[in-house]
């Protein structure tokens, strides 16, 4: 296939919706597929796609030899595009920042697969994968804008990434009469290093005193997973599987912040000072045991059921040192030893029943337990001023109840409701004051209790009245009470509801048309008020988001075929809740769109010529709509088959 795009405004936005640069070729190889058996059981299979202009490639390549072995080498190359542009605060008079830079990233993957196939053996596999990112990607911190003594933190921020992982994994499969037995051992290298420089505003011009932070970080991990599963079949009525996994980390990492002023130089007096750490190690022990029953016990009653303890222990050791005077060569001017330990035990149950015995309905019932304790204990050594120990114990219970139902040969559907309920509680046991008596330590504000308390109703209905209609309505309504006490004092609740509508429908009224049509509207709304302060204001938001998906395909004969389709997504923020006035970037009404037009023919048996036109359009409520595109894309391609 090959084509091109013509652009119009912003085309990075472009990249990122659609994940393929409009000012590059984008023609290539889409699919190229061989499949090739020769004698004795020996098959050849490859699959290549190679598109140069995207610098989007994809090679597999396997070789096999019937009940001996099989050997798979899988090549893939692609980008992933980012967005430049950051939040808005319309108070400001430079409400929306847009970084010069192109975020982009170089992705590569080789996967090498090895398997030993003999019969009446266990299956013996071993890959090697290597996964490559290099570039730059969008962050989720942002850069801080000033303007008139009001701060936000609506400047976009890039973070460089050299990302190399090295996976081996080996395994063994063996089915026997006793048990069937699966085991696998993984072991993962990663070597990362990422470099963000965050930005600082103030009055729409760079910050003079406090123009940048620069945060290196480069991160060693290594892991180990051990994986046994095994499953047996008592008979037609019970079958048992259960397994066992352990996961061993390593993590040590580097990290440099540096905070500069406008000429580059390092900042004495910075907003973000200037860190170093030579050194945090952690290390992770996970021990995860499943035990999985089910059971036919009489005639149309199925019963499932599962026991589960999973255990997380975490320890980590991390020296911050603050350079705060020239001539900043990494001195330790101040200096933080911290150390860290999680606990985390997890038991978990559950039972599913379902019932097919009653004429054209069909109930189930499910139940999920969930019981956990986290200890987590964090000192700062030297000072003794940041000091942590708390015993979380939480309990989680899920309960769902549904049926479907069948009353005519053209209809069927279900309904389902879901409780689940989670209860945190949280006992901590503070140093409230420091060594010297003045600063006090540990945490001004935690939560003491926290509450969910959620409601789920779903209903699914499918209708074919006639032969050449099909239609589907799907309705869910979902309810969250969030309920938190801080010092047994404070308490602040927060209220979560979304409304899901969806529908579709497909007609095909004669033998060569087919057209279908889907909407899916979606609606949420969240309110959150501090219930100990009557005075304190309703923080309320709604939004909407609706979108279409409607696709026509007429074939004018044997040989010739058009299609149509039509996608739109658009959502709708509200700005009357001056959400922006609270200084979050929430400011985000868009409409996008895109219209494909294609034909098809066959101008021989085995060969098939293809066009298509696209267009695609971005409309949003951003100041100055600098993220609005409009593209238009033309390709031509060919399909040939050799048997």
């Amino acid at each position: 296939m090959g084509g091109d795009i013509a652009k119009s405004r912003d085309d990075e936005k472009f990249s990122e919706d659609w994940q393929f640069k409009d000012d590059s070729f984008i023609g290539g190889l889409e699919h190229l597929e061989l499949r090739y058996p020769f004698k004795e059981g020996w098959l050849l299979k490859s699959e290549i796609k190679t598109l140069p202009g995207q610098r989007d490639h994809d090679l597999t390549l396997e070789v096999s030899k019937k009940d001996l072995f099989y050997a798979r080498i899988h090549y893939k190359k692609f980008q992933r595009y980012y967005d430049d542009s950051g939040g808005v605060y319309k108070n400001f008079a430079t409400p929306f920042l847009v970084i010069p830079e192109e975020p982009g990233s170089d992705r590569e993957n080789l996967l090498l697969e090895l398997g030993l196939t003999l019969p009446d053996l266990p299956i013996f596999t071993f890959s090697y994968e290597r996964k490559l990112r290099d570039g730059e990607i969008s962050s989720l911190t942002w850069g801080e804008a000033e303007e008139g003594g009001v701060d936000r933190h609506i400047v976009p921020t890039i973070k460089d990434v050299d990302d190399n992982i090295n996976i081996i994994k080996i395994g063994a499969e063996y089915k026997h009469d006793i048990v069937n037995i699966e085991v696998e051992q993984r072991w993962e290298f990663t070597d990362l290093e990422t470099v963000r420089t965050e930005k600082n505003f103030d009055e729409g011009l760079p910050n003079t005193n406090d123009a940048k932070v620069i945060d290196e970080k480069d991160t060693f991990y290594e892991s180990s997973q051990t994986t046994v599963k095994l499953n047996k079949t008592i008979n037609k009525k019970l079958s048992l599987t259960g397994g066992y996994r352990y996961i061993k980390i390593d993590n040590d990492s580097e990290t440099i912040l540096r905070t500069l002023n406008s000429s580059g130089a390092i900042n004495p007096g910075g907003f973000r000072k200037n860190w170093f750490d030579a050194d945090s190690d952690s290390d992770v022990n996970s021990h995860l045991w499943n035990f999985n029953v089910l059971a036919k016990p009489i005639k149309d009653l199925t019963v499932q059921g599962f026991l589960r303890l999973k255990n997380i222990h975490r320890d980590s050791v991390s020296t911050f040192s603050n350079d705060t005077s020239p001539p900043f060569d990494n001195s330790a001017d101040e200096r933080h030893d911290i150390t860290a330990r999680t606990n985390n035990t997890t038991f978990g149950e559950g039972i599913r029943v379902a019932y097919k015995r009653i004429p054209r309905i069909a109930p189930y019932f499910e139940a999920e337990w969930q019981q956990g304790d986290i200890e987590i204990k964090e000192k700062e050594s030297l000072s003794g001023f940041f000091q942590r120990d708390t015993d979380r114990d939480y309990d989680k219970q899920t309960y769902t109840i549904g049926l479907g139902f069948y009353p005519f040969k053209k209809f069927s559907g279900s309904v389902q409701y879901r409780k689940v309920v989670k209860k945190n509680e949280y006992d901590d046991d503070l140093d409230t004051e420091s060594p010297t008596g003045i600063d006090p330590g540990g945490y001004s504000a935690f939560i003491d209790k926290q509450d969910f308390d959620t409601d789920i109703y779903t209903t699914r209905l499918t209708a074919h009245p006639i032969n050449s209609i099909t239609t589907t309505f799907r309705y869910e309504y979902r309810a969250q009470e969030i309920d938190s006490k801080m010092d047994g004092l404070s308490r602040e609740l927060a209220h979560v509801d979304m409304q899901t509508f969806s529908g579709s429908v497909t007609i095909t009224p004669f033998s060569n048309l087919f057209i279908t049509s889907m909407v899916m509207h979606q609606n949420l709304r969240v309110k959150t008020r501090a219930r100990n302060d009557q005075a304190a204001p309703t923080r309320a938001f709604e939004g909407d988001s609706t979108t279409f998906v409607n696709t026509a395909i007429f074939a004018l004969n044997e040989k010739t075929e058009f299609s149509v389709d039509y996608q739109a997504s658009l959502t709708g923020n509200y700005d009357e809740n001056n959400i922006n006035d609270l200084g979050l970037p929430l400011e985000h009404d868009y409409t996008i769109q895109t219209l494909t037009l294609g034909v098809r023919h066959k101008i021989r048996k085995n060969t098939t010529l293809w066009s298509k036109y696209s267009l695609y359009d971005y409309d949003e409520s951003h100041i100055a709509d600098i993220d609005d595109y409009t593209e238009h894309l033309l390709a031509f391609g060919g399909e040939i088959r050799f048997r």
